[in-house]
């Protein structure tokens, strides 16, 4: 994949991400970007994050992350002043404030930080890296950091682009790529699996191209497809408990047969890793 299409393939992601979602992607960000400094921080207690939503205690570089994207330009002025002022009350030699958004942000709110705030400010670099400048430090990273930001698997499929593929938490997340799929790829599992864990993940998988095949006409029952997502998180879970994670994801316009001219459609890829260590993180094996 070229770098213009990187680029355009972060920021879609980026753009999608709202709230707590897009400030545990720029935690993972900053792990990336400063190794064995960086430190997320969330709200807890009466003082909340005390304005500081990760910071680097040797750099002396503190972040606030907020997903903009929508929203009015006061409301973004005033996010702005409140998390800068409150964060210089509360910690002392910050070196450079740096905002995190989602967005391009206006220009009225671009030169309100330029002629107030940085002036009000002078020993403070105050920073504003929005959707574009976020998209590409992301793309500067390896693919696998790139993977590690964005928390998805990427699988190459020759002469293709690459598919993004995306953690299955439940069946709500996996629901639009079954009943918008024309086709499958094939699925990738870790290796050396025991014979109950094969038994698992072919039960799993086959749940899952039951409900697409069934998908179309179950599309107007409400409780239909109910049934189905609840069937599909009952499989993750278990999945879960014997340490295996699911990740899924779609390609459209993908050749549906061999041939000179065959026809095009969506297809749905499907990739199962164990997940190791204490956490919850599935790591490629």
């Amino acid at each position: 994949m070229d770098h213009n299409s990187l680029r355009k393939l972060v920021e879609g992601q980026l753009l999608r991400l709202e709230g707590n979602a897009f400030q545990d992607c720029m935690d993972r960000l900053g792990l990336e970007l400063y190794p064995g400094d960086y430190q997320p921080v969330r709200a807890a207690g009466p003082k909340g994050d005390t304005k500081n939503d990760g910071y680097c205690p040797e750099a002396r570089v503190f972040f606030a992350a907020h997903a903009t994207r929508g929203e009015p330009i006061a409301k973004t002025k005033a996010k702005i002043r409140d998390d800068l002022e409150g964060c210089l009350q509360q910690h002392r030699d910050v070196l450079t404030w740096r905002f995190l958004s989602n967005d391009t942000l206006p220009g009225e709110v671009d030169q309100y930080i330029d002629n107030e705030l940085r002036p009000a400010h002078p020993y403070v670099t105050i920073e504003v890296w929005g959707l574009k400048t976020l998209a590409a430090t992301i793309g500067k990273l390896s693919q696998k950091q790139v993977e590690r930001v964005l928390d998805v698997l990427s699988v190459e499929q020759p002469e293709f682009d690459i598919i993004l593929l995306s953690r299955v938490m439940t069946g709500r997340d996996v629901w639009p790529i079954l009943s918008g799929c024309l086709g499958w790829l094939e699925h990738v599992e870790p290796e050396e699996c025991t014979a109950d864990e094969e038994d698992l993940i072919d039960v799993a998988i086959q749940t899952l191209r039951d409900w697409s095949d069934i998908s179309s006409d179950i599309e107007f029952s409400r409780s239909s497809i109910r049934d189905a997502q609840r069937s599909i998180t009952t499989i993750v879970e278990e999945l879960t408990e014997k340490r295996l994670a699911l990740y899924a994801g779609m390609k459209g316009n993908y050749p549906l047969t061999g041939g000179p001219s065959p026809p095009l459609g969506s297809v749905a890829a499907f990739k199962i890793l164990r997940m190791t260590g204490e956490q919850d993180t599935p790591v490629p094996t």
